[in-house]
């Protein structure tokens, strides 16, 4: 059953969309860029830890995510038809992908190391580390692009109606796919972000020697995640399951998917809104980051002064902001 049998509204999503796609892409840009302009100069005055590997690949892949908008912007003003062709459809679906369930598997990794780091300080010590977190970041890029390979092999193009990334109704094996992700790529991560949240409070209410800062920073840590989970991906992926579980056993699957075809891509945009939101770790995690940044751009705005001379590097420099609680 084609596209053209189930008669879908194709433009109906254009609009909402393109300014949601837009928005992102115009707001997430900089803000992704200045904080990992920020973390390169955290890093360098010696305040790099596991917190700053797990943010830079946070980071690396919300940008890799936002470089894809403009294309599906274009897309969307096509209607729905991908005038590039199957090998640039493949690639921007594939990073697409990767990178939205890469950025779930980050924001897990830095809600068990606030755990570890607030619950058990000590016994943690060996674990949270640099070389650790870049094995673990190793490991969630390499398991997230086979596992999304698997699933959206052998195409995501329709070569007929020039679709990219869409198909309507799907098939079996991709709804299973989907489901998969649904189980594996955000009802897991839920409940690893509440066994981790739970902890942390009970810790926070029993030990008197955290100061008020550090509890606002941590606080401010889980509300970003819980925020990314509720309402960034928790309606794509609670409205895929429904969607794709009631194609595996409906007969009606183009009735179905008229019904939720408007529904079902809005939440779908609302991913990106990830974007936005993952700068704040920057913020949050890592101590007189404010005052880092703007020394930063303090010293590019200098030099950039016509006749300004670059102030040599002394050795006894001080150390920069470390990540809190360490």
């Amino acid at each position: 059953m084609s596209n053209h049998s189930c008669n879908l509204p194709l433009d109906t999503d254009c609009f909402g969309l393109t300014c949601i796609y837009g928005l992102v892409f115009c707001v997430g840009l900089p803000s992704n860029l200045l904080s990992l302009w920020g973390l390169y100069h955290l890093g360098r005055s010696g305040g790099g830890s596991c917190q700053l590997v797990y943010i830079l690949n946070l980071l690396l892949s919300d940008l890799l995510q936002l470089l894809t908008l403009p294309l599906w912007i274009l897309y969307l003003r096509e209607v729905h038809r991908w005038p590039y062709g199957r090998l640039a459809c493949e690639l921007v679906g594939y990073v697409f992908y990767v990178n939205v369930y890469a950025s779930v598997m980050f924001l897990c990794l830095i809600a068990l190391d606030r755990c570890l780091a607030i619950v058990h300080p000590l016994m943690s010590r060996g674990v949270r580390t640099v070389r650790v977190a870049a094995v673990m970041g190793v490991a969630v890029w390499s398991l997230t692009f086979l596992f999304c390979l698997c699933g959206l092999l052998p195409s995501v193009y329709e070569p007929q109606q020039r679709l990219c990334l869409e198909q309507y109704p799907v098939t079996a094996r991709f709804a299973r796919f989907k489901i998969a992700t649904v189980l594996l790529g955000f009802m897991l991560p839920c409940a690893i972000l509440g066994y981790t949240s739970a902890h942390i409070g009970v810790t926070l209410r029993r030990s008197p020697s955290i100061s008020a800062h550090e509890r606002r920073r941590i606080v401010g840590v889980l509300v970003v995640i819980t925020t990314n989970f509720v309402v960034v991906f928790g309606p794509y992926h609670l409205v895929g399951g429904y969607r794709f579980l009631s194609l595996l056993v409906t007969s009606r699957p183009c009735e179905l998917e008229r019904s939720i075809f408007l529904v079902y891509r809005l939440c779908y945009g609302l991913t990106s809104l990830n974007t936005l939101l993952d700068p704040l770790f920057y913020f949050f995690l890592c101590a007189d980051a404010r005052m880092e940044l703007q020394r930063s751009l303090s010293r590019c705005r200098r030099s950039a002064k016509p006749g300004s001379r670059v102030q040599p590097v002394s050795n006894n420099r001080r150390p920069g902001p470390s990540l809190i609680p360490s």
